[in-house]
């Protein structure tokens, strides 16, 4: 027997096999006590689920029964207990007879109106006597992809750099510490003057950069596009790092790349000089005692826009207006200073620039690149379903000519 029907209407159906034996003056037939102990037990099916129902209704719609005048549970304004029981997917499990012992509806839509925009999930339950099935409606919530990332500074500096591969842990290069030329005229049978070469032997340790992370196998299984996402955010933190060590790494103590700035570079204080005038003399200065022209310069965001703001005595910004110019031609907003490029980066530090020949005078050599790897075999991640990923890189800084770069100071620390 189909399940079409609420809980009174059973009840009703019931009574009339009643009436109608009781009208023939009789008892009842075999038939007729089957048909209404099937009737009772849908009724009371029906009225266990019809109050679970409303009762999860008066929870979640309390509000709604003010603002539409009746209870929007009620059998009798077809509310969302109405459309439950009268769903197809109700019907297929109203039956006791023929319900299996372990039993779910599935999703049922339960709303008619704007106002109960309501989808859910009855949760499955277990056929026994005086309980109910199911705990309730569940929302499901949509899931937009990809994760919403910390951000970092761009990577600016190791741009700047040439890129070698290399195979070994140690790179090896021949420095010119002094070349004195002697060549002079000299007259038939005399000494010819000597020039000298002083040349030292320089080793750049490969050094290695690393970071680790855990997560579940679960979390792995369950969204693949969380291992490209953790695999991108560990290859950044190694690069981040990186490019740290290349402008401000100590050296060997601390398992570092040595940086420019631990190294006999050129320094240069711009005393009472504005910023953009004392950087013009650094190029000037290094052009000339390296002869190699500087090809770029790592500035501190803080020191750029205050060259950046800079205008003349009639009022003119002097690197172009924001919007464009006095004459309607448009500003100029690359970041660049006396042509060339700026790199912009926090790493250096507010007061300071770092200006040279990067192009040409150095070099960073990388076994590898960035490697990422994951593991479940390290102590008890196996037991506990845990996997360890890991990313690492090695590299080597070579500065062949330090007299070809410049740490600029005295550039200011505020806006």
């Amino acid at each position: 027997m189909a399940y079409t029907k609420g809980a009174k209407e059973y009840v009703q159906e019931a009574e009339q096999v009643f009436a109608r034996a009781d009208a023939a003056g009789r008892d009842l037939t075999a038939s007729e006590r089957g048909d209404i102990e099937g009737l009772l037990d849908l009724a009371e099916s029906a009225r266990r689920v019809e109050g679970q129902i409303k009762n999860l209704g008066q929870e979640l719609g309390a509000p709604l029964t003010q603002r539409m005048g009746a209870d929007p549970f009620s059998a009798t304004t077809g509310g969302p207990g109405d459309r439950f029981v009268s769903s197809s997917e109700f019907k297929k499990i109203s039956d006791p007879g023929s319900r299996p012992q372990q039993w779910s509806v599935g999703p049922v839509e339960v709303s008619s109106s704007p106002m109960m925009m309501t989808k859910g999930t009855l949760l499955e339950g277990t056929q026994s006597p005086g309980t109910g099935s199911g705990g309730g409606l569940i929302p499901t919530p949509m899931v937009e992809s990809g994760v919403v990332q910390t951000l970092f500074q761009p990577l600016s500096v190791l741009d700047l750099l040439p890129k070698s591969q290399t195979n070994t842990s140690v790179v090896r290069y021949m420095l010119e510490g002094t070349a004195t030329n002697a060549a002079a005229g000299v007259a038939e049978g005399a000494t010819k003057p000597e020039s000298t070469l002083g040349v030292s032997t320089v080793d750049e340790q490969v050094r290695k950069i690393a970071t680790t992370i855990t997560v579940s196998d679960e979390l792995l299984d369950d969204a693949v596009q969380v291992q490209t996402y953790i695999n991108s955010r560990l290859s950044l933190f190694v690069s981040l790092e990186q490019e740290r060590q290349v402008l401000r790494g100590t050296g060997s103590g601390a398992n570092e790349l040595l940086g420019f700035f631990g190294r006999s570079i050129n320094a240069y204080n711009i005393g009472s000089d504005t910023p953009a005038v004392g950087i013009y003399k650094a190029i000037v200065n290094t052009r000339g005692s390296a002869n190699l022209a500087p090809t770029a310069i790592v500035m501190h965001p803080v020191n750029y826009a205050n060259i950046r703001r800079g205008t003349a005595t009639t009022g003119e910004y002097l690197a172009g207006y924001p919007i464009g110019s006095s004459s309607g031609s448009p500003g100029v907003y690359q970041d660049n200073l006396w042509g060339l490029p700026v790199a912009l980066s926090t790493t250096v530090g507010a007061g300071t620039a770092l200006l040279g020949a990067f192009d040409s005078a150095a070099r960073l050599y990388v076994r590898g690149g960035v490697t990422v790897e994951a593991t479940n075999s390290h102590g008890d991640l196996f037991v506990k379903n845990l996997v360890a990923m890991r990313a690492e890189s090695r590299q080597a800084l070579a500065v062949f000519r330090p007299g070809a770069f410049t740490s600029v100071t005295g550039l200011g620390t505020s806006i």
